[in-house]
């Protein structure tokens, strides 16, 4: 998901900056299209203003939620209400917590989660130590599932990581080795990732 505009609220004078992006309230048996908003404070304004820890729990109650059920009624603010079926979404709602979380750390000026990651796939690749290996599947893991892929180019995007964490094999879930298979064609396209994770007696 992006976070869009700049937006502040004041607090005693003091105007405190932060961004939105949308999700769904669900109220009574209707979905509501709304921006969240996301403060520097750490507040979120979800249809009241929250703390975090109240956040999190508005997420566990399914009052702020990221999905939606067929058949759902929605309601667009006063353009619009309809019910959608064969939907199809992207971001699951802990991800969106990790969202808001590295959000709130950006308006900081402090990493966020992908930097920490960024950051321990570095010292893998200067150390090539297990220590660094296991940093790295921590880092990794905490980041947003929906922004994973983001690691990398274009066209390897997280696999690379995921062979050092999980295994070589993690190339067969590789878009370009996936769609050569497919055509039959040989040999298949490889990555070479120097600490990629072997298979066991091999």
């Amino acid at each position: 998901m992006a976070f869009l505009d700049k937006i502040s609220r004041t607090v005693d004078g003091v105007e405190i900056q932060g961004k939105y992006t949308y999700a769904f309230i669900h109220n009574f048996d209707k979905y509501h299209l709304t921006e969240i908003k996301v403060y520097q404070d750490g507040m979120i304004d979800c249809w009241g203003l929250v703390n975090f820890d109240e956040f999190k729990q508005k997420i566990a109650t399914g009052w702020v939620v990221t999905s939606l059920p067929d058949n759902a009624r929605v309601s667009v603010s006063l353009l619009a209400h309809f019910t959608v079926t064969n939907v199809k979404t992207w971001v699951k709602e802990e991800e969106f917590i990790k969202e808001v979380a590295d959000e709130i750390e950006k308006l900081n000026g402090r990493p966020t989660s992908m930097d920490k990651c960024q950051k321990a796939l570095e010292q893998f690749q200067n150390e090539q130590s297990e220590e660094a290996r296991q940093l790295l599947k921590k880092t990794y893991e905490a980041v947003p599932e929906h922004l994973r892929r983001l690691f990398g180019d274009m066209d390897v995007k997280d696999i690379p990581i995921r062979m050092i964490i999980y295994g070589e094999d993690e190339i067969e879930k590789w878009s370009h080795r996936l769609v050569a298979r497919q055509q039959g064609m040989k040999p298949l396209p490889s990555i070479n990732v120097k600490g990629a994770l072997k298979k066991k007696g091999s």
